[in-house]
């Protein structure tokens, strides 16, 4: 399988991301939350990829860089932003360029902290913790183990509707071969995984809190890293971080595990404790 750093430097990923122009809700909440706030804050925005989160957090901060480790995604963006932004080619797992102590606010956005290992996984949280401040925050989402449509990912059940006896001949085809190529993909993921069964394997993984598997991101190229609620908490504390709390997705402050767990991504802001 692929590197992830390769993917995300290929031309294909990078123009993609480059076009993209919203923000999730949990951002949103960021915003709202720290409103004029971001004034005094300098703000670190990791894994930047094509800018997506840059038009909305740079304006409203002290100074902002973008960083990633991809070369092309940085390319994305000064060309997207041209000098009105710094954006650096930075690996959160070491980031030598940056001082200690230099950031208040570090976003790490769309899951990227999950593209590594376990290992490198908590590389990169010392990482983070080093250039905050005392206080500083750091804010991130990261893949759902408790999901509760997890293992629907790996299902060959058929779209409901795609073989409605309603439906025109050419709807129908349509349909076949929808679910006809819906059911290649999920099967290559059971292989990937090296798992037919796979509620037994999400559970597995749910035993051990934390786990790589393959999905649907980046077409099942390259295996991502998913984790519970409570193992997420658990490694930040042990990193240096005080005051976890979690949004949903679509930014809902809570700690309740029914309201996180309807939703694939669940995010997370802390304080350093320096």
């Amino acid at each position: 399988m692929l590197d992830h750093k390769i993917l995300y430097n290929s031309e294909s990923i990078s123009g993609e991301y480059a076009k993209r122009d919203y923000l999730e809700g949990a951002e949103s909440a960021m915003i709202e939350r720290f409103g004029s706030r971001f004034k005094e804050m300098d703000i670190l925005d990791m894994g930047v990829g094509g800018g997506r989160t840059t038009k909305y957090f740079a304006p409203l901060a002290g100074s902002y860089i973008g960083a990633d480790y991809a070369p092309n995604m940085i390319a994305k963006c000064k060309i997207r932003y041209r000098d009105k932004y710094c954006f650096v080619e930075s690996d959160v797992r070491s980031m030598n360029m940056f001082g200690s102590s230099m950031f208040d606010f570090v976003l790490f956005s769309y899951n990227g902290i999950d593209s590594f290992s376990h290992e490198d996984r908590l590389t990169a949280l010392k990482e983070i913790r080093r250039v905050l401040r005392s206080n500083g925050y750091f804010y991130f989402s990261s893949h759902n183990l408790n999901w509760e449509n997890l293992s629907d990912l790996f299902s060959f059940k058929s779209n409901k509707t795609g073989t409605d006896k309603n439906n025109g001949s050419g709807d129908f085809i349509k349909s076949l071969g929808n679910n006809i190529r819906s059911g290649f993909k999920k099967l290559r993921l059971n292989i990937l995984n090296r798992s037919l069964h796979r509620k037994d394997f999400v559970q597995q993984l749910r035993e051990n809190q934390k786990g790589l598997l393959f999905d649907n991101s980046l077409n099942g190229k390259a295996s991502v890293y998913y984790v519970t609620r409570a193992e997420q908490i658990r490694q930040l504390e042990d990193a240096g971080f005080k005051n976890i709390t979690t949004y949903s997705r679509n930014g809902t402050n809570t700690e309740k595990e029914d309201i996180l767990n309807k939703d694939g991504w669940i995010y997370y802001l802390c304080e350093v404790d320096k």
